[in-house]
């Protein structure tokens, strides 16, 4: 191990693999990717890795057009022939109720057009065309993005960090970040970062980029930035279920993604491997004081409710057998939104957390943009609107749909 590079990164999930890769293709800068335990072994590797592009917040649409392109082309866009992300070009469909969700589908709709996403309503009768499955009676707007579907996560950032790698960066598997190395800053009660201290030692840095997701308030504290620091993280954990169900009929790769806004837990549901559909929730989930003490057991509630609100919406799938489940942390801002930039008092730290949900989505365009940042150039999409001070400044990027992951 070196004793120090350019830029140092704390956490190899989607997100940090995408940084690394975009500082190493962007620059001759050194970069060096580190995770405490292998590759995508953290969130990403739980995710359900659902790419849309439909979202209310205007900057979120202009990241997943942006990542879109990455994932339908992966090879292209990495350089590299022997990468793949296992993109399943599915579409997606979005469903609203009687009443302020079908409306606000509507607005919605008509913006994203304008920020060139494709996108557009229909009614029950095209719906049903694209999925013959559904029941569709309590439906009152539908969304439909062709181009939008769903890939493989581990095999989406294991790209990223093989391209990484034959571009010179080195990767610390199983090498946590413990905490940070903080210096005098010649202000009172402040200090600067330069550097990370590992297992193997203490690694010397210009910039550290913390994109450890759920366990950024972890690192903050155990590198002893006061509590008033942790707190203004304004960061939240929370355990997320993912259950899979079978039926007597195979729920095949032919049909769309659905997300289900007539559900007070914003249901969604796509295809998995061996005939199954895979379901989850645009909720907050349950509280998580810690991502490592994390219970890995599906509630017996909510496989009952997920199984009645599956049935419901599929009558094909009514008493459906439970063939899986896992569980993932997600960490949320109050807005539903990404924290990114550079950690206010805190020189030399750079913030990629918060990501509540949509962090696989928008990690080929947030680690383009944030390389940029960190170089020094203009990023593709203005990410002024992510900054950490928002919170304090009462300027939160909040979605037309209310608290979720569909924001």
């Amino acid at each position: 191990m070196r004793s120090g590079y350019d830029f140092v990164i704390a956490g190899g999930g989607v997100v940090g693999a995408s940084i690394a890769f975009h500082l190493a293709e962007l620059s001759d800068a050194s970069v060096a990717l580190f995770d405490r335990g292998e590759i995508c072994s953290g969130g990403t590797g739980r995710s359900c890795a659902i790419i849309r592009s439909h979202y209310s917040v205007a900057s979120n649409t202009a990241l997943t057009l942006r990542s879109l392109d990455v994932f339908r082309d992966f090879r292209e866009a990495l350089g590299e022939d022997d990468v793949a992300c296992g993109f399943v070009n599915s579409g997606y469909l979005i469903l609203a109720g009687p009443g302020a969700f079908a409306d606000r589908l509507a607005d919605n709709l008509a913006r994203q057009r304008e920020l060139g996403a494709d996108t557009s309503p229909i009614d029950r009768a095209e719906a049903r065309e694209l999925h013959p499955w559904l029941e569709l009676g309590d439906v009152s707007a539908i969304g439909w993005e062709p181009a939008s579907g769903y890939a493989d996560p581990i095999a989406t950032t294991l790209g990223y960090v093989t391209a990484a790698r034959r571009r010179g960066v080195a990767v610390f598997e199983h090498t946590p970040v413990e905490r940070l190395r903080l210096a005098p800053n010649g202000r009172p009660a402040a200090s600067r970062v330069t550097g990370v201290a590992t297992p193997g030692g203490t690694v010397e840095a210009r910039y550290v980029v913390s994109a450890v997701g759920p366990w950024t308030r972890g690192l903050y504290a155990d590198s002893s930035l006061s509590d008033d620091a942790v707190e203004a993280l304004r960061l939240q954990v929370s355990r997320h279920v993912v259950l899979t169900f079978g039926g007597a009929p195979s729920y095949g790769p032919e049909f769309p993604i659905v997300k289900d806004l007539t559900v007070d837990n914003k249901m969604y549901f796509r295809p998995a491997d061996g005939g199954v559909v895979l379901v989850g929730t645009g909720d907050f989930g349950d509280p998580l004081e810690d991502p490592d003490r994390m219970t890995a057991t599906a509630p017996r509630d909510l496989i009952s409710l997920q199984r009645t609100q599956i049935g419901a919406r599929m009558p094909a799938f009514e008493g459906a057998r439970l063939t899986d489940s896992w569980v993932g942390p997600y960490d949320i801002t109050p807005d539903w939104n990404p924290v990114l930039g550079p950690a206010p008092g805190v020189p030399g730290l750079y913030l990629a957390y918060g990501f509540s949900g949509h962090g696989f989505k928008m990690a080929p365009a947030i680690g383009r943009c944030v390389a940029q940042s960190l170089l020094g150039e203009t990023p593709d999409v203005d990410l002024a609107s992510y900054r950490p001070e928002r919170f304090s400044e009462e300027a939160l990027l909040l979605g037309a749909y209310g608290a979720g992951s569909i924001s």
